[in-house]
């Protein structure tokens, strides 16, 4: 990869450069917002094989029929039994004077709504009105459904971890009651990524820039990187032009059943590589984010399409705790460093991302050892994965990018 222009070094090669970045009153509060021009997608134009289109299969449209009419909210699968959504969608729609409801007359979660016209990939499953949990100050509902099939419709990992600012998010959920729709383009934490939920003044809502509209209430914030739910999307403020969500470690905290159901189903810690923009040109600022089990200790590589390798310093990434056994490495429009594109940097597609083990690959000769079987993994597509060498076993996980 690049040179970093810091006061200590500069690495050859690639040369995209590291380089410094200089660093209320209640909002009246509404509950979806668009951001900057509305920028939500229908899921369905991207690959079934896409990591979040996989995810969305435990997201459905909550159909809530009242004597008024039917209002439409976005929920999504926690475990077999339970799905989650915003209190004021159940039973908070009986609570709105503007709607005017007095009785739910019916509640059905429908999965599958993927593409309009494709009802035969749709399923429909009866939710009971009445919540397992709920919480009108942390604007949530445990519902409960049954009869879901999870190998089709798989529950969403949740995570206690905070935001970051600039942590990219994607908004998978129902906009307007439509087709599956994913907000991904200009999707993350803003800055700062907490405050003060607006409309209760206790507890904290994470900020996001990411466009949602009415419907995506009880949408699931992911952290796009982890593949886990950060947070869960409840409502908006026009005057700043920011949106909110519940933290999910704060309705972790007050949820028996969600606990439960973490406990009963542990996740593998995973180790994941992102670099966005997926293509980029002269000045262009690439961000990175890596997500590792805690005793890895990574060593980062740019490959360029002619096979030069060039080693990151490991010290220009900002270090987060996520939690227990998990650690992220990140560089974002928010960081000190910025990774940026440069004249004398080979155009053409590179790999960018890591190796790790718990002892390290620091040692030249093992070092080299592993990227010859990794560079043979990735020149097969395979860009994550595991490589045996002379002291152990080297993990990695590596992500593709263009310079244009």
């Amino acid at each position: 990869m690049p040179r970093v222009s810091r006061p200590f070094a500069a690495v050859s090669a690639v040369a995209l450069c590291v380089l410094p970045v200089l660093a209320s009153a209640q909002d009246e509060i509404q509950k979806e917002l668009a951001i900057e021009g509305y920028n939500n997608e229908a899921i369905y134009t991207y690959s079934k094989s896409a990591d979040f289109r996989r995810l969305g299969r435990g997201v459905g449209k909550l159909q809530i029929r009242t004597d008024a009419g039917e209002n439409p909210c976005t929920a999504f699968l926690v475990d077999a039994t339970h799905i989650l959504t915003n209190y004021h969608c159940i039973p908070g729609v009986l609570e709105d004077p503007r709607i005017g409801a007095t009785e739910i007359t019916s509640v059905t979660w429908i999965a599958g709504f993927v593409e309009p016209g494709r009802d035969e990939e749709t399923a429909r499953f009866t939710v009971n009105p009445v919540p397992v949990e709920s919480s009108a100050e942390l604007d949530y509902s445990v519902l409960e459904v049954t009869g879901v099939p999870t190998d089709r419709f798989p529950p969403l990992p949740l995570s206690n971890a905070a935001p970051v600012e600039g942590m990219p998010f994607w908004i998978i959920g129902h906009p307007m009651g439509k087709s599956q729709h994913i907000s991904r383009e200009g999707c993350r934490a803003a800055r700062p990524p907490l405050e003060k939920a607006p409309e209760t003044q206790s507890g904290q809502r994470v900020r996001h820039t990411c466009d949602t509209l009415g419907g995506n209430s009880g949408s699931p914030i992911i952290d796009s990187s982890a593949r886990q739910v950060i947070a869960l999307h409840n409502s908006g403020s026009r005057r700043t032009g920011v949106n909110y969500g519940v933290p999910m470690s704060e309705i972790l905290a007050a949820s028996k059943v969600l606990n439960k159901a973490a406990r009963a189903e542990p996740k593998a810690l995973p180790m994941l590589m992102s670099a966005f923009p997926a293509s980029l040109g002269l000045g262009g600022e690439l961000s990175l984010v890596a997500d590792m089990p805690s005793d890895c200790t990574p060593a980062f590589v740019d490959i360029s399409p002619s096979l030069q390798l060039t080693p990151i310093p490991l010290d220009i990434f900002e270090k987060v705790d996520l939690g227990p056994g998990q650690t992220r490495y990140q560089v974002t429009p928010t960081s000190r460093y910025a990774v940026v594109v440069q004249e004398k940097d080979e155009k053409g597609e590179h790999r960018i991302g890591y190796l790790c083990s718990s002892s390290g690959v620091s040692d030249a000769a093992q070092l080299k050892s592993a990227l010859r079987l990794v560079v043979a993994d990735l020149n097969k597509g395979q860009l994550s994965g595991k490589v045996a060498v002379d002291g152990g076993t080297v993990s990695y996980a590596f992500k593709s990018y263009v310079i244009e």
